[in-house]
């Protein structure tokens, strides 16, 4: 997971990167997510798809935090 700035800082971009090896390996950010030999694929793209949602739900704490903190900025 990568969390940086925009080009202007006038926001965040998150980048996520998912690697499916062929022989049925998932990673998430160079991270195992599954045994692929002793467990089905779908147990492994469910792991995936609940990481991602958990990441994307505190990108947008983090997101919310830095509005709120430039709204008080703002109106001080």
């Amino acid at each position: 997971m990568d969390v940086k700035p925009t080009p202007r800082d006038k926001g965040l971009t998150l980048t996520l990167r998912v690697t499916a090896y062929d022989n049925g390996m998932l990673e998430l950010d160079g991270v195992p997510l599954h045994d692929h030999k002793k467990q089905s694929p779908v147990v492994g793209w469910l792991a995936v798809s609940e990481v991602i949602s958990t990441t994307i739900s505190e990108f947008h704490r983090q997101v919310q935090t830095r509005t709120d903190k430039i709204d008080m900025e703002g109106s001080a």
